[in-house]
């Protein structure tokens, strides 16, 4: 909840909260954060197969293995049984009907596309079926950052239906030969099927342009057809903007088109998407009214929230400025605000207790966080204030410069609609 502003998760259905033997697969664009998103929006604690490199950082290597994570050597490591015990770990895990998680790509990727989806998850699934597992299931998940190097940004999280391995086992292997690990065609058929199942669960475009473009799409297209006031949801706007990409490239072009007409006639009246939107009438007086009971009540904390946390939270913004890809910013930023925030708290906390009393020192340690807390609640109330000011300059619109908008609009949310 300190990282992100909101998490939401869409699950197909419960089968990750049930007990037997689980493999999940999930896309790998957000570093550090996707295992943790991951512990959060899984039911099942899974076990983590990570790169070796991880174990050779003293901390790290104990943070690992309290998670019981299994380590993963490099492919390029020439000893040929350098994996032997990662698999035997494996086979026993899901034998013991445990719950893994391997990110299949092998690395961070800062394109918008899934990479070339590796081996190793059904090389580990039929090897344990071989070693006596029974029941393994597969399941693919979709981590869509709205921006993964942003502070306070959001994230969905899409959990897919589970592959059956036992009962596909025939789309898998030909009549009569042994689905084992060594089944190079048996290895690749499933391979296959986990790569088209995590494209259809997670970010999947061409290119960034491509991206960018099909996401406001189908943002547009939900906050038009949804209700008026309504925040749009990330995880329907991403799901509705991977059908797109899914179309030709002359449905995506027009799509498009449609998308810079309308955008060029906002930019004209200095407007955004939102300003169309007929504000609910009383709605905007009542939710302004509680927005700034909230702050006031909030105000006395939040200002040394502010005061506290202000030299670590310029650091991290510092950081931000830094020419890092996205990806590694997707690691490095959260790290860097954990051990500068929990630094600051416990700064204070020591200098309290030697002036005050052990007492004070205690207290100071519990109640930081939640000035920190009670600050950024404080600036978020104040933007959505701003953006409910913001919204009403809508109704100042002329008849004829409105109408142009909303028939903009309904051209783009018709292109989208009929693409699907």
């Amino acid at each position: 909840w300190a990282i992100f502003r909101k998490v939401e998760v869409y699950r197909a259905d419960e089968t990750t909260s049930e007990p037997g033997p689980l493999m999940s697969t999930s896309n790998h664009f957000g570093g550090f954060l996707d295992p943790l998103l991951m512990m959060y929006a899984l039911p099942r604690r899974p076990r983590f197969l990570a790169t070796d490199d991880i174990w050779k950082v003293p901390i790290a290597k104990q943070i690992m293995n309290w998670l019981g994570a299994i380590p993963v050597h490099h492919a390029d490591n020439t000893s040929p049984g350098s994996n032997d015990q990662m698999f035997a770990s494996c086979y026993d895990a899901l034998a013991d009907d445990q719950h893994l998680l391997i990110f299949p790509e092998g690395i961070t990727r800062d394109e918008p596309s899934i990479g070339r989806v590796k081996t190793g998850t059904a090389r580990i699934v039929l090897g344990a079926r071989n070693a006596g597992a029974s029941g393994v299931s597969i399941v693919p998940i979709g981590i869509h950052y709205e921006d993964k190097a942003a502070f306070r940004s959001r994230v969905s999280v899409v959990v897919s239906a589970p592959i059956d391995v036992d009962a596909g086992i025939d789309r898998y292997v030909a009549d009569g030969e042994d689905p084992s690990p060594e089944n190079r065609a048996a290895v690749r058929a499933l391979t296959d099927d986990i790569d088209g199942r995590l494209r259809e669960a997670a970010p999947d475009f061409e290119h960034w342009q491509e991206a960018t473009a099909l996401t406001r799409a189908a943002e547009y297209t939900l906050r038009a057809l949804g209700e008026p006031g309504e925040p749009v949801s990330l995880s329907q706007r991403d799901r509705l903007a991977g059908l797109l990409s899914d179309q030709t490239d002359e449905v995506k072009n027009e799509i498009a088109q449609d998308l810079s007409n309308y955008e060029h006639e906002l930019e004209a009246l200095t407007l955004s998407d939102e300003d169309l939107n007929e504000p609910i009438k009383g709605r905007f007086w009542r939710d302004l009214t509680a927005r700034i009971v909230v702050g006031l009540i909030l105000l006395p904390y939040a200002i040394l929230g502010f005061l506290v946390h202000l030299i670590p939270f310029l650091i991290v913004k510092a950081i931000g400025l830094l020419p890092f890809r996205p990806g590694q910013m997707a690691s490095g930023r959260p790290i860097a605000a954990v051990l500068l925030f929990s630094a600051t708290w416990i700064i204070a906390a020591v200098t309290m207790g030697t002036t005050f009393g052990s007492g004070w020192g205690w207290a100071t340690l519990l109640v930081m966080p939640l000035y920190g807390v009670a600050a950024v609640v404080l600036w978020e109330r104040i933007v959505l204030a701003r953006s409910a000011f913001k919204s009403r300059r809508g109704e100042s619109l002329g008849g004829s410069a409105r109408e142009i908008l909303l028939r903009r609009r309904r051209d783009l949310v018709s292109s989208v609609l009929e693409a699907l």
